[in-house]
């Protein structure tokens, strides 16, 4: 009898390839599931691949972790933080077999993180790094048992406060650079402010990227390059201050830019250091009426949506809502009735 009823469910008891041939048993809580498993054993020995019973994967989660960076992550400009990270995670999950980890185990090392006081948005790009890991070796074909993180849905995040620097904040900053003894650091202010440049952008520019009145930015977050013409006056002082070739700014200017916000008593919020500078273009661009797919090419986001966050400060934003939302004059007064006295 091929299938028969055990005391733990029902039992399949075949040979496919005859009575000298290797024989499969498996039990199963329904007769219905012993069937099909039946059926799938007999169809495999039908073309010539006998069953064969999946071997439990003992790999931890640094196996993985390893894996993944041997095929993907060396390939990233930060592969090597990355990994670093990424075992530290597994260590504080114990560093478990990996076909072990659960989803629960996922949102247990989310709760650990977030009691210790990282940011939700910190533990949103750790979990997305994890989930990462376990997607590419998905597609690899070596990993077949299903991503435990995929099922954490990300955090809630209230929208980042994006600040930006007035024209009176502008001034006090420029003073403060004034007297920096870094050689470099009111240049690249500037190049940030005007064209809308990550600071990382304008510290590492090479002299050949200037040409024809314009900066052409090319070790972009996105890899993409992109030229923005420069004003001629800005022009002509990155022309004359640096080399012909090689990198314009060789001298680091972080600290000095630092020191003249703290000068310049401008309180930003955490993370927004240098990167207001960049808010600063994007919300002025706005204020002063150009458009928000000219703002998207110009700081170079993919997606339509990192820019939409600055529409707002259009002078016509939902300027609708004036025109067509109730009149009600000033000097107007109400009952408790909702009458006017």
């Amino acid at each position: 009898m091929a299938i028969k009823r055990v005391e733990k469910g029902w039992q399949v008891d075949v040979r496919p390839f005859g009575a000298h041939g290797k024989r499969v048993r498996k039990t199963f809580p329904t007769q219905a599931k012993a069937k099909r498993f039946e059926s799938y054993v007999l169809g495999q020995a039908a073309v010539g691949e006998p069953y064969e019973p999946k071997r439990r994967d003992k790999r931890r989660l640094k196996d993985l972790i390893e894996l993944w960076y041997n095929h993907h992550g060396v390939s990233l400009r930060d592969g090597k933080r990355r990994c670093s990270q990424l075992n530290a995670l597994a260590d504080m999950m114990g560093n478990p077999l990996a076909s072990t980890i659960t989803p629960a185990d996922a949102s247990l090392l989310r709760q650990k993180r977030l009691a210790s006081g990282i940011t939700p948005n910190t533990v949103n790009h750790d979990q997305a790094h994890l989930r990462a890991v376990f997607n590419t070796l998905i597609r690899l074909d070596e990993w077949t048992e299903g991503n435990p993180f995929a099922k954490v849905q990300p955090l809630r995040l209230h929208e980042q406060e994006l600040t930006y620097l007035t024209h009176d904040d502008i001034k006090a900053l420029f003073t403060a650079l004034s007297a920096s003894n870094n050689p470099h650091v009111d240049l690249i202010t500037r190049l940030c402010l005007v064209t809308g440049a990550r600071w990382s952008e304008a510290q590492y520019l090479r002299a050949e990227m200037l040409r024809n009145g314009r900066v052409t930015y090319t070790a972009t977050k996105n890899r993409r390059n992109r030229t923005i013409p420069l004003p001629q006056d800005l022009y002509d002082a990155l022309k004359a201050h640096g080399p012909r070739v090689g990198r314009l700014f060789p001298k680091p200017a972080y600290k000095a830019f630092s020191a003249a916000v703290l000068e310049a008593q401008i309180n930003l919020p955490p993370g927004q250091r240098t990167h207001v500078l960049r808010h600063t273009f994007a919300s002025h661009f706005m204020m002063n009426g150009g458009d928000v797919l000219t703002l998207q090419k110009i700081l170079g986001h993919q997606s339509i949506t990192m820019t939409m966050r600055y529409a707002h400060l259009s002078p016509d934003h939902l300027a609708d809502a004036i025109k067509y939302a109730p009149h009600i004059p000033m000097d107007t007064k109400w009952t408790t009735e909702g009458k006017e006295d």
